[in-house]
């Protein structure tokens, strides 16, 4: 397979037992009663890259009791201390710490008990930031594009960590600094820094974001090479790729960080997943732009298990369960039908075969769909939680596919909360194309396309190059040197548009017209007279601005 741009996936979503230390508290008063227990965790540990971080003691315990007492201690110093009264101790100091290393102390009393005290060493880098940079355009851009795609689905918007942007934005200056995974053959993972090299702060993503001072969760993260392109449109990459879409889709995310360097992006998400179990499914029902095609830049490989599979294939569908009591999910059936109600060749990826999946199902089409065409859905799922309890469920839900490459994406980040509530729906909606007589681009639904060739007027009669309105309408066209004749299709429609004759068939039924497609410069345009006949569309001409109107 051949690929110009390499995408890759890594989530680093660590469970909470790993950030973990445990003990056992057993400092009782009173020696009827049964040991109690406490887990903890400490922040920062290691090198730290920002002047004045939290340094904070996380806690649990079952005591059902408030501390009576609590205190911290910075090098052999008192400090002010906040406790949040939910298992969070924590100082941030008020002056910059000069590089070097820390020691921590805490204790905790509870009434009747034996204080609980631990201590911690952690080390402020030499170079480490005084102050986060500010945000810039493009950070914006990029997260404003995210959250278009949240919107849809109807999704939290999520906010910037500076944290998290320091780690994202130093992670893509390590990438473009070295050069990673730029080679043909390089298999260098783009989720990982190695000690030594330029720009190291840490190996994987969760190290990273602990580098700027993130503790208050796991990490997962989204990492791109895109040659030339801006946040907003690896945005648009990631969520095309589907291993990539799932931390985009996620409810529970509520912060991100997003950087770019060069050719590389970055985004870190911040997890702190819930309990509750939800179904996200992708396209979003009743989506009416969805992309065609998908043309497989991400690794892992979508398709490799799937022998004699290629690209170009359809555009990825996706079922995933969110939540933190979800140990896997199984694909019981799927099933992808078109509007004449045909099956669709699909690909199916799920936990059973895809060593990259845990809780969702990737359903590939075969081949890329078919333009402004609408398709059906049809999923059996079972998800199983980590008790062991299980549900199925069958979910059904149709979308349409966009006319114009490209033309969803534009009409989303244009106005996402008018895209929702307009083309997020139950039934397709119409489209407009226009074609103005004495301009070099068409539009369709308000977009501009350029036209691969202006329109003419012959005769007093007004022609439009007929692969600009093919690509308008969301139809093919293949040139038949035998007949001489340019051939039109769209789903059931069929229109062969004969150049040396005054002739037009329509679903193989010849009609005579006095205003045939002609050849002009090799390339065959269409009368405008000719259009309502040959599509069975409503075509409209405004004189006064002297621009044709298809509605279809």
């Amino acid at each position: 397979m051949k690929h110009t741009n390499r995408l890759t996936k890594f989530v680093a979503m660590l469970c909470l037992v790993m950030m973990l230390g445990c003990a056992n508290l057993a400092f009782f008063a009173d020696e009827a009663r049964a040991d109690s227990t406490y887990s903890y965790r400490t922040a920062p540990n290691d090198t730290i890259g920002i002047t004045r971080p939290a340094i904070t003691y996380y806690f649990t315990t079952d005591l059902g009791m408030q501390p009576s007492a609590y205190s911290m201690y910075l090098n052999g110093k008192s400090v002010t201390a906040t406790y949040d009264g939910k298992g969070t101790l924590s100082h941030t100091p008020a002056q910059d710490l000069a590089p070097g290393e820390y020691n921590v102390e805490i204790s905790i009393t509870y009434p009747g008990y034996m204080p609980m005290q631990q201590s911690w060493k952690f080390t402020v880098a030499a170079n480490a930031l005084k102050q986060f940079p500010a945000v810039t355009a493009e950070q914006q851009d990029g997260l404003s594009a995210l959250n278009d795609y949240r919107a849809i689905y109807g999704l939290n918007p999520v906010k910037f960590n500076d944290m998290l942007n320091a780690g994202a934005t130093a992670h893509a200056s390590y990438l473009e600094k070295n050069k990673v995974n730029q080679s043909k053959d390089s298999r260098v993972s783009l989720h990982e820094e190695e000690p030594g090299k330029s720009g190291f702060i840490g190996k994987k993503p969760l190290d990273r974001a602990k580098y700027y001072g993130y503790s208050t969760g796991g990490v997962g993260e989204d990492a791109a090479l895109l040659k030339k392109a801006a946040v907003k449109e690896a945005i648009d990459a990631f969520f095309d790729a589907p291993y990539h879409r799932t931390p985009l889709l996620d409810p529970s995310i509520q912060e991100v960080g997003v950087g770019r360097v060069g050719n590389y992006t970055v985004i870190l998400f911040g997890l702190t997943p819930t309990n509750n179990a939800q179904l996200v499914v992708s396209p979003a029902p009743g989506d009416r732009f969805v992309p065609t095609v998908f043309d497989g830049y991400e690794a892992p490989d979508p398709l490799r298990m799937h022998a004699g599979a290629e690209y170009p294939a359809g555009y990825p569908i996706m079922a995933q369960y969110f939540g933190a009591d979800i140990d896997k999910v199984k694909l019981i059936s799927a099933e992808l039908l078109d509007s004449s109600n045909k099956p669709v060749d699909i690909l199916a990826n799920s936990p059973d075969n895809d060593d990259s999946l845990t809780n969702a199902i990737i359903v590939i089409p075969r081949k890329p769909l078919e333009a402004d065409a609408r398709y059906y859905v049809k999923l059996k799922l079972q998800a199983v939680n980590k008790d062991g309890a299980s549900t199925t469920e069958t979910k059904e839900w149709d979308f349409t596919t966009e006319p114009v490459a490209s033309l969803g994406k534009q009409k989303l980040h244009q106005n996402a909360a008018d895209y929702k509530k307009n083309y997020v729906t139950a039934t397709p909606v119409q489209r407009t194309a226009a074609f103005g007589l004495d301009d070099t681009a068409y539009s369709v639904d308000g977009i501009a396309f350029p036209m691969k060739r202006p329109p003419l007027i012959v005769d007093g009669s007004s022609y439009l190059y007929i692969r600009d309105l093919a690509a308008a309408l969301g139809a093919n066209v293949e040139w038949d040197n035998e007949k001489r004749a340019a051939v039109y299709t769209k789903g059931p429609l069929k229109v062969t548009l004969y150049t040396n004759a005054n002739q037009v068939e329509i679903n193989g039924t010849v009609k005579t017209t006095d205003t045939p497609a002609r050849l002009i410069d090799e390339n065959t345009m269409v009368p405008v007279r000719l259009l309502a006949e040959v599509l069975g569309a409503k075509v409209d001409y405004a004189e006064a601005t002297r621009t044709v109107k298809i509605n279809y």
